[in-house]
């Protein structure tokens, strides 16, 4: 009897234990989560902004969480207070209850107070809603909505977009509760200019082009709609398709860039009366590629089977990264561990480097980098260690390609 009581007695404090465990726990994992999730919303600010009203702008700055939400939690929401009169009930929020201004997340745990992570104020979040394939901002009785998650752990996506004039972090989730976002947040008068460049790389080749967007902006960041504002563009490295473009209704005006010329470029535009906008792109080296398909039987003398040679050109004065994609067959003499083919690549006749391709199957192989100039230049491979013999088999290399980055 003394036994079964003590058993029991540590059964209750056990159970007791693991009850009181639960909500510091999932406090702590809540806090976690959202503080990785307010410090990626507000980095994302600074990105591309989609225009909601082009079918064909491309994506804006986007970001998922996965998010794993306790079995406690009464409700998450970002942008909005979803329960802004106390009464734990989240769908009898009227119209006329507004609550701040998109740059909050709130959360609640069963037991537990509400609890507030204030965002930076250039944050906006907005509820979306999928409308003919595209997402865009939802609105109820004309104002803008906060998202609100009520139960289990789920994907939530946001992106960057620019909608009347102001920036949004625009949720691709659509709730089924009505929680208004104070519309007190209309751009302002125009005080400068935002510079933004996609993509933020292009390959320097005279070719590939990337687009250049001038967006005006009020004093504290948010995007203004005004037409007919003249904004002179200039490139310190590049060629911009046209320097001066007048803005839209949007507020805005876009040119393509290309370069010919490796580095950092810096875009800049002005217009009287106005802050100057920046914005960095980097001009890259061009992919080559040098595609075979072919393979190389023998080591000896030149020809067909024998060797892979192709010339190329090149526009810039720089040290490149060569890389061999292929595979091999392996060989040996009787008695002696198999041994691969060992390919070797040659520049202008100097060997680059001699590397063997120790795969049946595809591989990319570096050979290392090379220093190169501008101009014509002939590049030659070659096996160095044939071996065709009856018991011990045949070493072959196959080369899909060589590259140059």
């Amino acid at each position: 009897m003394v036994y079964l009581i003590l058993i029991g007695i540590i059964i209750a404090l056990t159970a007791i234990g693991l009850k009181n465990v639960g909500p510091p726990i999932d406090g702590a994992l809540m806090e976690r989560q959202l503080g990785e999730v307010k410090s990626s919303l507000e980095l994302m600010q600074s990105g591309y902004a989609r225009d909601p009203s082009d079918p064909y702008a491309a994506t804006g700055n986007i970001r998922t969480f996965e998010l794993v939400l306790p079995e406690r939690l009464e409700y998450l929401s970002f942008g909005v207070d979803p329960d802004p009169d106390n009464n734990g009930i989240l769908t009898d929020t009227p119209p006329d209850l507004v609550t701040d201004n998109g740059n909050v997340i709130y959360y609640k745990l069963g037991g537990d107070g509400k609890r507030l992570i204030k965002l930076k104020d250039s944050v906006h979040i907005r509820e979306g809603e999928l409308v003919n394939g595209r997402w865009l901002p939802r609105a109820v009785d004309g104002m803008g909505q906060g998202v609100v998650l009520t139960g289990g752990s789920q994907s939530v996506t946001f992106e960057l977009v620019c909608d009347g004039g102001a920036i949004y972090t625009l949720s691709h989730l659509t709730d089924n509760l009505d929680a208004y976002i104070n519309p007190g947040n209309d751009g302002g008068l125009p005080h400068g200019l935002f510079v933004s460049i996609n993509p933020d790389s292009i390959p320097a080749d005279n070719v590939a082009e990337g687009r250049v967007t001038v967006q005006l902006i009020d004093s504290k960041g948010r995007w203004v709609q005004e037409m007919g504002r003249t904004v002179d563009l200039t490139s310190s490295r590049g060629n911009l398709s046209i320097v001066q473009v007048v803005t839209n209704a949007h507020g805005s005006g876009s040119v393509k860039l290309s370069s010919g010329e490796l580095g950092l470029g810096v875009v800049t535009a002005q217009a009287p009366g106005l802050h100057d906008g920046t914005g960095e792109v980097a001009f890259t080296l061009p992919p080559l590629v040098l595609e075979f398909d072919e393979w190389i039987n023998s080591s000896h003398s030149i020809g067909p089977g024998r060797e892979l040679v192709a010339q190329f050109q090149l526009a810039h004065n720089t040290s490149y990264s060569v890389t061999l994609t292929g595979w091999a067959t392996e060989a040996h003499w009787p008695l002696m561990q198999e041994e691969w083919a060992i390919g070797r690549i040659e520049i202008d006749g100097v060997v680059l480097d001699e590397t063997e391709v120790a795969s049946g199957s595809r591989i990319d192989i570096p050979f290392g980098d090379v220093l190169l100039g501008a101009g014509n230049h002939t590049l030659r491979v070659t096996m160095t260690n044939d071996l065709n013999i009856l018991w011990g088999g045949d070493r072959n290399l196959y080369v899909v390609r060589v590259g140059f980055s």
